[in-house]
């Protein structure tokens, strides 16, 4: 089928055209012309022996002729509307991981291109997840924690923003270091939906986890003198490796109740190694703080053994560095595992580092706490939100099995 075809060769013919045009809203535009032709001409006609060749070539010829026009009309936008869905990088990664490490330059490119100076942070982010990755605006939304209208809206800013003051400066990584932490935080992100999906039918999303990881792998062989790089590597690498223990008959397990027999001890060791190495630039971030907290899990026997002082101590270290609502949650549950739930309690409560309606995950450990503390009615109305706030079925039902145990105290 010809929509096949393009799902496949869409990413790489994108990056090829980006580097004759030197603008990614140019070059989305020539291949987006070039799929419609390639729509309507392919059913009748057939698909060429060479259908990358073609839509590149297609492309290029669009992009010539609007040059020589000199306007530049806004062309449909079914095409890549319709390719975005079929998300293009993570489905072939979910039969094919290998290949995303053929694509790597290609890839790099568009998203150090999409991590223009001219954008935010997170527009920049936003619209690498949803041009490059192809996730939906429902998807980037809830990557972002954000409803999908304000998603869209951040998109339509991000893609005139880049229309208006892009320039090609940066499609190179080499060139690009000063793009490199957007990317950092594109490739996180990816790898948080993918770990923990919004998507009901599939909460872990192995082929976005695949993924990121190749691109991990690309980017550290690109820049593998920067710490925060090996940083990300090793931690989607210490998450990986207890990809056999998250689901059991298709259905997540919680860290805690993982079978740590079944964890890859080879990739944790590796995982280690390759942080040590960050560790040993001595130049402290985000990343390589995080990736000690998932390492301090991994090498923990049980559960029962993990050290909550040291991941407290590293939360105490992350958060000036990152002050966001999630990494004070996360600390204030640490905490509560290392110095009672009481204290950490107390982190919840300051209402200027956390506001609950930026971050629903703060219901959850509020109401996990207040348990813990005999609180069942206020722990209750707190779970209560949190299950209505779920990511998706998998977590309703687990908060609700939450709530159903409170009964047997009450």
């Amino acid at each position: 089928m010809p929509s096949d075809a393009l799902r496949r060769i869409y990413p790489r013919v994108l990056a090829r055209t980006l580097g004759v045009t030197r603008s990614l809203p140019e070059a989305e535009d020539a291949v987006q012309e070039a799929i419609l032709a390639a729509l309507s001409t392919w059913p009748t006609r057939g698909v060429p022996d060479s259908p990358e060749a073609w839509l590149l070539t297609t492309a290029k010829n669009k992009h010539r002729d609007r040059k020589r026009r000199g306007k530049w009309e806004a062309p449909q936008q079914d095409a890549l509307e319709t390719l975005c869905q079929m998300s293009p990088w993570a489905r072939i990664a979910v039969g094919e991981a290998d290949i995303v490490r053929g694509w790597k330059d290609e890839l790099l490119r568009l998203m150090f291109a999409c991590c223009h100076p001219a954008l935010e942070p997170g527009e920049s982010a936003a619209l690498c997840l949803s041009t490059v990755v192809g996730l939906s605006i429902g998807e980037t939304a809830a990557a972002f924690v954000v409803e999908p209208r304000a998603m869209e809206q951040r998109l339509t800013r991000a893609r005139r923003r880049l229309r208006q003051r892009g320039d090609p400066d940066g499609a190179d990584p080499d060139r690009s270091l000063e793009r490199l932490d957007a990317v950092l935080r594109v490739i996180h992100l990816l790898f948080n939906e993918g770990y923990w999906s919004s998507q009901d039918a599939a909460p872990i999303r192995a082929d976005l986890c695949r993924l990121a990881l190749g691109l991990a792998h690309s980017l550290a062989e690109v820049f593998p003198g920067e710490p925060e790089v090996l940083a990300l590597l090793a931690l989607i690498l210490l998450h990986e490796a207890r990809r056999d223990a998250r689901l059991v008959e298709g259905h997540p397990v919680p860290l805690p109740e993982q079978d740590r027999s079944r964890w890859d001890g080879a990739a944790i060791a590796r995982a280690t190694q390759i942080l040590d190495r960050a560790l040993a630039m001595s130049r402290r971030g985000p990343l390589q703080i995080e990736a000690a907290i998932c390492a301090v899990h991994c090498r923990a026997p049980s559960a029962q053994d993990t050290d909550w002082q040291e991941i407290a101590a590293l939360y105490d270290l992350l958060e000036p560095l990152r002050p966001t609502p999630a990494v004070r949650v996360n600390r204030a549950f640490a905490v509560a595992r290392a110095r009672g739930p009481q204290v950490g309690l107390a982190l919840l409560d300051d209402r200027h580092a956390i506001d609950a309606d930026d971050y629903p995950y703060v219901h959850l450990v509020r109401g996990t706490l207040l348990a813990e503390l005999g609180r069942i009615e206020q722990a209750r109305l707190h779970l209560e939100q949190a299950r209505r706030m779920a990511r998706n079925r998998v977590e309703s039902a687990q908060i609700e099995a939450q709530i159903a145990r409170l009964q047997g105290v009450t």
